[in-house]
């Protein structure tokens, strides 16, 4: 948090810099949007944009500035990004600030390059934006606080309202509709009438659809992460937007569980508990992951009718990893991001025989990248869990992960055997069995010295020599060695 207040507190000073820099050359300057908005409130901006009426090429001119590292696109659309040197505690350091020329832009929805852009005045810059309360302009220099739609008004009465009319603005930028409930839940403010009314009719016209994928994926994963994402969702429920760009998370509505291990509900209700059970701080991967994680029940619900004794759900961890596949990538996400959170969801059963593998499994399991957030995941999904005993009460779940912790603490410290390497103990990798046993390289390579690795790490191999012993069992031809 003191490296934070220390960048916002460095980002302030450089937009007050900035600020006389242009104003001394006969231009406008203010800080506007969220960063007014943040500290009206009393919290933390994350960055300061600056708005003026001098255009890209009069801001390039001015003295003072260094030229961004950025190349793109931005000054066609009225964006400047520069670079100010800035004195931090006796050290220099560079501070990237966003100049913006006032301007109306047509399209935004639709990504950069069908955006349309035309240079205009304060007034109508602060009426091309989306909430009163985001429309705030700031002189960080005389601290002068123009409000042209009665955002402070509205910061007061805790209320999200579109500027003008609303339906309007979201025709405009339907990405809109989900900056309105995002700040809404992150701020713990309420719709103004109109406002919720409009949102409910541009769901209905199909205003949703024309949001391009990867500008959802930011503004629902911003929700997701944020402590209040419960009511966020809710208000996506609300107003029909799941159906519109997650329709799968609505099919586990309904679906019941086990009573013996579930009685917190159907597989919603539990997903929502597991949610609720995140540490305050979570990566856009776990949260997604643990939103994600029994996303295969529905297409696997076995009845207790069909299997005679209680409720199944046979491989649903396997069934819902490729059903997130499939909605992360409809969402734009990385592959890497993909492949991580598909590794969780099929691995979120397993991790409970973690302690009982062989130290080779072990090991993959805990070196993987995700392993600490697939921990936090059974966790949360434990904690979620409502169990009813025979007299027909209800207990909360407690479940205590005290040999999974030991395990990774053992494997952070490198006490585990799971810290073992054939190459880096013994010496031996791919060149050594080359030039022991005559192979080529190519796969069948790669899978005996993985096999002997493996070994290894579960001490069935010790030393080389018994290494060798181990290889000669793999192969399936007699070979001659070399020495």
């Amino acid at each position: 948090m003191k490296d934070e207040i220390q960048k916002a507190w460095l980002q302030l000073k450089a937009v007050g810099k900035l600020s006389n820099i242009i104003r001394n050359h006969g231009y406008d300057a203010y800080i506007i949007g969220g960063a007014v908005r943040d500290i009206l409130l009393g919290h933390l901006p994350k960055d300061f944009d600056i708005v003026t009426n001098a255009k890209p090429e009069e801001i390039e001119k001015l003295p003072g500035l260094k030229k961004s590292k950025f190349k793109d696109t931005a000054q066609a659309f009225g964006v400047t990004r520069v670079v100010l040197e800035m004195s931090d505690n006796g050290t220099s350091q560079d501070v990237d600030i966003e100049v913006s020329t006032y301007r109306k832009d047509v399209e935004s929805h639709l990504g950069r390059q069908l955006t349309k852009v035309e240079f205009s005045t304060l007034e109508d810059d602060v009426g091309r934006r989306d909430l009163t309360i985001n429309a705030l302009a700031l002189d960080p220099n005389t601290n002068q606080l123009i409000d042209l739609v009665d955002g402070v008004k509205d910061l007061g009465t805790k209320t999200i309202r579109f500027i003008g009319d609303p339906l309007s603005r979201i025709q405009e930028d339907p990405l809109r509709i989900l900056r309105a409930i995002r700040l809404k839940n992150q701020l713990g403010f309420h719709y103004d009438n109109q406002t919720e009314s409009d949102i409910h009719r541009a769901v209905k016209q199909g205003f949703v659809k024309q949001i391009v994928s990867d500008r959802i994926q930011t503004e629902l994963t911003r929700m997701l992460v944020h402590r209040n994402r419960i009511s966020a969702i809710s208000d996506l429920d609300y107003f029909g937007i799941i159906n519109e760009i997650v329709p799968e998370l609505l099919n586990m509505k309904g679906v019941p569980q086990p009573s013996e291990f579930h009685m917190e509900g159907d597989v919603w209700e539990h997903t929502l508990l597991a949610l609720q059970h995140l540490p305050g701080k979570v990566s856009s991967r776990l949260v997604w992951a643990v939103l994600l994680h029994d996303i295969g029940k529905p297409e696997t619900i076995e009845t207790s009718e069909k299997t005679g004794d209680r409720i199944r759900f046979n491989k649903h961890y396997l069934v819902g990893a490729k059903i997130a596949e499939q909605i992360l990538k409809r969402l734009h996400f990385s592959n890497k991001f993909i492949n991580d959170v598909y590794w969780m969801i099929d691995n979120h059963m397993g991790i409970d025989m973690l302690p009982r593998m062989k130290p080779s499994k072990q090991k993959a399991f805990l070196s993987h990248g995700a392993f600490l957030d697939l921990f936090e995941l059974h966790k949360a999904d434990a904690y979620a869990a409502w169990n009813k005993h025979k007299d027909g009460t209800i207990e909360v779940a407690e479940p205590e992960f005290n040999e999974l912790d030991e395990l990774w603490k053992n494997y952070s410290q490198k006490n585990h055997r799971a810290s073992l390497d054939l190459k880096n103990d013994l010496g031996i990798d791919g060149d050594w069995i080359m030039r022991h046993f005559g192979i080529k390289p190519g796969k069948k390579l790669g899978e005996i010295l993985s096999k002997a690795n493996d070994a290894y790490i579960d001490g069935d191999v010790v030393d080389e020599k018994e290494c060798e012993e181990f290889v000669e069992k793999l192969l399936t031809v007699p070979v001659t060695k070399h020495d």
